[in-house]
């Protein structure tokens, strides 16, 4: 029998409640929840729910040990608000019961679901290889520390997007990721200032990452700063003559000492990824340059198998001596899919470089023009970054470049998802190191030359420089589309910020060389099938992360100006970059934010200078280009293109009708 009555659960958890209109539910049965109340009707939960709140204090004040079996410490009490004297005691905060709820709906998970999550938090974030599988279900099956939770908690909030997708059984019965987020931001609000320990720096690293595809950047890079300095104390004490703290002394056990070794390596190398991560080229100063990790001992990064099973003091020493920095001078021993974490790391090393000269104005920065500094020359800094990430490639084994080995081959191994970042990373950076000298506007006719706009570079290229950019920058702009679809065909996608970005700079270079096919002498037939293939991808990546709608909107208004200047030559005769400032400098910005309005009026005020269109059709014009009238105000224009859409093959998924779009980005100042 299916009662009216739902508990505060499921209500929370928008399911519905089955019920025989006693507690338990079946819902709360099955996932083993122990205070299910079947609460009264609507207007009644407020009274119960600050009702239940004050029982269950005066039942956890007067017995201990929770029916759980597990200590619940204080932190996940319901906090009572401070009141003035003779206030109401009444007045608790609710969101003390739902943490609570969320505490013991964690103790209480089956180790079988918990494992399956884990399995796919080490699969589908490469950049995070945190997680020894081993001693995290040990620890969770015996003690189940409150540090264990918040790390759960945190990883299940950020692989939710891949429960439904999962073949895993089981993983349906789990609560909403922001569930999942608050519970891990209460439960660190007070952890990352007690003594430091590796899980909670683990977790501050996972929610690091969960903020930003939130669009919380600033709260991502402040997660990221303490996990580093909570890593920093933990090195201090092992390798500091007279530490602080005489008690924090190792294990007897050897075994478990090798692991958590293991562990501390690979946290520290992970903060060192996620600190460039986050940065991503901006001016917030490093705390972990690699100088650094070198001075205060760090061991390079373990491969699998010594993550795995740990090392012994002998290859610890060797580690030693093969540091980072010194790797790419070694002439044997290239790096395999093993060390693919090694690899990651070195690579967002070199990719920082690459977005720290991007966004520092690239060739437009002091001096970056003149003849000793052009991109040929050697020596110069585009040509230094270049030759680091080439020697970056060189030292990886063969089997790690795509398209010479596929996606498929390397999921056999199990290891599909760290081929696939590691290749994003290589093609990326090549992708943005020649984009920064190509015209940001060229016309339809215009073959491949370095920048049109001043400053101009002044010295001349070698016969054949440009060709050879715009062949290298395409193909890898192909390169990331192809491997993209291929890792979705086989079920090795990655929905996380970073891939994310690969996928908007490749649809952007697609829209481009599809709007201007000679600027790479008609080399990318395939331009238009690439781009859908990235659409694809930020379609299923907005539906999870807030930060790719601002992507999505990037590419609209780019397609918008492409569209416009392809099909009338004379629309744009003479504008350059620096019409269109704050369109190209989104194109290259990681934390991208929605810039719409300022989009649309750099259109049209670009526009507004020019003259009346006598151009003729290019033969780059579709079909449905020429049904719109491209000198119509950009309203209408949009307004058109919703209305072929259909006939646009993937732009009608993304493509919003005009009832849909925000019509406050076309105030009345926008002509």
């Amino acid at each position: 029998m299916r009662s009216s009555l739902s508990c505060d659960f499921c209500r929370r958890s928008k399911i519905k409640c089955v019920n025989t209109g006693k507690a338990p539910c079946r819902k709360c049965q099955k996932s083993g929840i122990p205070d299910c109340n079947l609460s009264r009707p609507q207007s009644k939960i407020l009274k119960n729910s600050v009702r239940r709140v004050v029982q269950r204090v005066d039942s956890l004040a007067s017995n201990p040990q929770p029916t759980t079996g597990h200590e619940l410490d204080r932190s996940v009490l319901p906090v009572q608000h401070s009141e003035a004297p003779g206030s109401s005691p009444l007045h608790v905060s609710i969101y003390g019961e739902d943490r609570a709820n969320v505490h013991s709906h964690l103790a209480n998970l089956s180790p079988n679901i918990v494992l399956k999550a884990l399995n796919i938090f080490t699969n589908k974030f490469p950049e995070l290889g945190i997680l020894h599988l081993p001693s995290f279900m040990q620890e969770f099956q015996t003690s189940r520390h409150n540090e264990t939770k918040t790390l759960l908690a945190a990883i299940l909030s950020v692989t939710h997007c891949y429960h439904s997708r999962s073949h895993f059984t089981g993983l349906e019965t789990l609560l909403s990721r922001d569930q999942y987020a608050s519970y891990a931001r209460e439960m660190l609000s007070q952890s990352s200032f007690q003594a430091p320990k590796v899980q909670v720096a683990q977790a501050l690293l996972v929610m690091g990452l969960f903020e930003w595809g939130s669009r919380e950047f600033h709260r991502a890079w402040i997660y990221c700063g303490i996990a580093i300095r909570i890593m920093q104390a933990i090195n201090s004490l092992q390798i500091a003559p007279y530490p602080a703290d005489p008690l924090a002394s190792g294990s007897q056990d050897t075994s478990q000492d090798a692991i958590t070794t293991a562990v501390q390596n690979r946290t520290m190398w992970a903060c060192f990824i996620m600190e460039r991560l986050i940065s991503s080229g901006t001016y917030n100063p490093p705390m972990l340059p690699l100088s650094e990790m070198e001075k205060i001992k760090v061991l390079r990064p373990f491969s699998a198998v010594e993550f795995a099973f740990g090392t012994d003091p002998a290859s610890q020493r060797s580690s030693m001596e093969q540091s980072l920095a010194t790797l790419p001078n070694r002439n044997s021993n290239l790096l395999d899919i093993t060390q693919a974490f090694e690899v990651i790391v070195a690579g967002f090393d070199i990719w920082t470089h690459v977005m720290t000269f991007v966004l520092n104005d690239g060739r437009r920065a002091p001096e970056m023009c003149a003849p000793r500094n052009c991109p040929w020359v050697p020596g110069s800094p585009w040509s230094n970054t270049r030759s680091r990430l080439e020697a970056w490639r060189a030292n990886q084994h063969h089997r790690l470049h795509y398209p010479e080995n596929s996606v498929v081959a390397h999921i056999a191994l199990a290891y599909g998802e760290s081929f696939t970042y590691i290749n994003l990373i290589y093609y990326l950076s090549t992708l943005m190191l020649h984009r920064e000298y190509f015209p940001f506007l060229p016309t339809s006719e215009t073959i491949p030359r370095g920048p049109v706009d001043h400053p101009q570079l002044q010295a001349e290229a070698p016969p054949g420089w440009w060709d050879s950019s715009a062949l290298e920058m395409f193909s890898a702009t192909e390169h990331i589309a192809q491997i993209l679809h291929e890792s979705s065909e086989c079920g090795a996608e990655i929905l996380t910020p970073f891939v994310g970005f690969c996928a908007f700079s490749a649809a952007y270079m697609n829209l481009y060389v599809s709007h201007f096919p000679q600027m790479n002498l008609g080399r990318s037939p395939r331009a238009e099938e690439n781009l859908n293939y990235c659409l694809a991808y930020l379609e299923r990546f907005r539906q999870e992360w807030k930060l790719g709608e601002s992507w999505m909107t990037t590419i609209k208004h780019a397609s918008l100006l492409y569209q416009r200047a392809s099909s009338d030559k004379a629309r744009y005769q003479g504008k350059s970059r620096k019409d269109f400032d704050i369109l190209h400098q989104s194109i290259h910005e990681f934390r991208v934010v929605d810039r719409s309005q300022q989009y649309i009026q750099e259109i049209e005020g670009a526009e507004r200078g020019t003259g009346p269109s006598t151009s003729e059709d290019t033969p780059a014009t579709t079909a449905a280009s020429e049904s719109l009238d491209l000198d119509a105000p950009l309203n209408d224009l949009l307004n058109e293109v919703s209305t072929y859409a259909h006939e646009q093959g993937m732009w009608s998924h993304w493509w919003p009708s005009l009832e849909e779009m925000n019509l406050a980005l076309f105030s009345d100042n926008v002509s």
